[in-house]
């Protein structure tokens, strides 16, 4: 995965980069800028999220995000920390299908399931807040193309 750190005003230029203003005869670009948001009301301090956030395509998933269950699961509200990622992609927007989260939260008890499931795809610039029974996921779609 490669991935860039962009700062707010970068994303507003990333999309610019992305076609997204409608260059004639450009050749079209092939990434995906995005940034995700998980959220656990129920916990004190930042979650320690776990899982995977993925675009569902009719052939294949394409895997924007993911973390192991791990000793060691880093204290995040968002990814990145700041601005967006960017995701080198062989695929346009319109072969996206769904956005989808599987993201559970460690605890030392039990774990929590932030998001479990998928929403359809309605375009970049939309929100998509996926629900899990003690939270949920906010993945932000800045563009593709």
């Amino acid at each position: 995965m490669v991935v860039g750190w962009l700062g707010r005003a970068a994303v507003v230029a990333a999309a610019g980069l992305l076609g997204l203003t409608g260059t004639a005869g450009a050749a079209p670009q092939t990434r995906v800028v995005f940034s995700i948001e998980f959220a656990n009301p129920g916990e004190s301090g930042d979650p320690e999220p776990y899982g995977a956030v993925v675009l569902r395509l009719a052939d294949q998933d394409r895997l924007l995000w993911h973390q192991g269950r791990t000793e060691q699961i880093p204290s995040r509200w968002r990814y990145p920390t700041t601005g967006a990622a960017q995701e080198e992609v062989s695929f346009t927007e319109d072969a996206v299908l769904e956005v989808c989260a599987y993201v559970s939260e460690r605890d030392a008890d039990s774990d929590d399931q932030l998001a479990d499931g998928c929403l359809p795809y309605r375009g970049h610039y939309e929100p998509y807040v996926i629900n899990g029974e003690d939270g949920h996921v906010t993945v932000n779609i800045y563009g593709i193309g």
